[in-house]
């Protein structure tokens, strides 16, 4: 049954998404309309409803359509019924012995949620998704997916079971027309109705490809997201912005900084050297945007790709 606008989830058959999505440890709710997946999941971490640590791993919740999506900056964004994945998904992560990650970890579960994206949309179309970091899935310099993460504290007494991670992301599926030039659908870059995925078969693969990232770093998480760990640089190969010139935008600073972007930080933040050599770091919280910059100076009067 397809999206209508009286039943915009039609396209999502429970017992299909059930089945998909077993033996990944996610527990997912369908809901027709809601103003916000993220303010919807954290309503019900609020009341001990979303999580439960002897059970699933991962709650998720999808929705038909979202009529208050908000964005980093609390920037508000909408999309018509029934074509785009809007969806949260809420985990506090434990390693294999049951201890919860170190905080300063928590930031890598994003580039993690906007890798899955990625590897899905490469697997269902084709198309040459990228990671704009901090939370962004590109395919050709156009914006498929944003993703916006809150955390919620835990309960009084309860400190040691670590906060909650809330991931909420919103992957452009079936639009012909987006209302900014910078944006993209996974309809426009397949140019056909017949090989565009079902919202199903991308809610599902991102979050397989979630739930086995997951599982790999709780294996050993300070290990395996260190500088020489294996899903890290797996994290970074897809991560566009490393190697790019790129223009930091900070807030109370009136002109950007002009920079190169070399590398991540212990917590994932983004690391650049600026035009005298000197090298800053940044976590997503810190900057307003970090956009495609001009060339170094000492690459004046030779080729260069440019960032994108």
């Amino acid at each position: 049954m397809e999206a209508t606008e009286d039943r915009p989830a039609a396209d999502y058959r429970a017992a299909e998404l059930d089945g998909a999505l077993r033996g990944h440890g996610c527990r997912l709710t369908i809901l027709d309309s809601v103003p916000s997946t993220n303010e919807w999941l954290v309503e019900q971490l609020s009341r001990g409803e979303a999580h439960d640590a002897a059970g699933a791993p991962l709650r998720a919740v999808v929705a038909g359509f979202q009529s208050n999506g908000k964005g980093r900056l609390d920037r508000s964004w909408f999309t018509p019924a029934g074509t785009a994945v809007t969806f949260s998904v809420a985990l506090t992560p434990r390693d294999r012995s049951g201890r919860a990650w170190p905080q300063d970890l928590l930031p890598w579960l994003t580039l993690m949620l906007a890798h899955s994206v990625t590897a899905t949309v490469r697997e269902l179309t084709g198309a040459p998704a990228v990671v704009k970091w901090p939370n962004d899935v590109l395919i050709r310099e156009r914006k498929v997916c944003g993703i916006l993460a809150s955390l919620v504290p835990p309960a009084p007494g309860a400190a040691q079971q670590g906060p909650t991670v809330v991931l909420g992301a919103g992957i452009n599926v079936r639009q012909r027309h987006l209302p900014v030039p910078g944006a993209t659908s996974l309809r426009l870059e397949t140019g056909d109705d017949a090989a565009v995925p079902t919202r199903s078969a991308v809610l599902t693969g991102v979050l397989a490809h979630f739930s086995r990232a997951l599982d790999r770093a709780s294996a050993d998480p300070a290990t395996q997201l260190g500088p020489d760990g294996e899903l890290r640089r797996e994290l970074e190969s897809t991560l566009d912005t490393l190697g790019r010139r790129v223009l930091v935008h900070l807030p109370g600073r009136n002109a950007p900084l002009p920079a190169t972007a070399v590398g991540l930080g212990a917590s994932g933040q983004l690391r650049v050297r600026d035009d005298e050599g000197r090298e800053h770091e940044y976590g997503a919280g810190d900057v307003v945007h970090v956009r495609p910059g001009p060339r170094a100076p000492e690459d004046a009067g030779h080729e260069n790709e440019g960032p994108r």
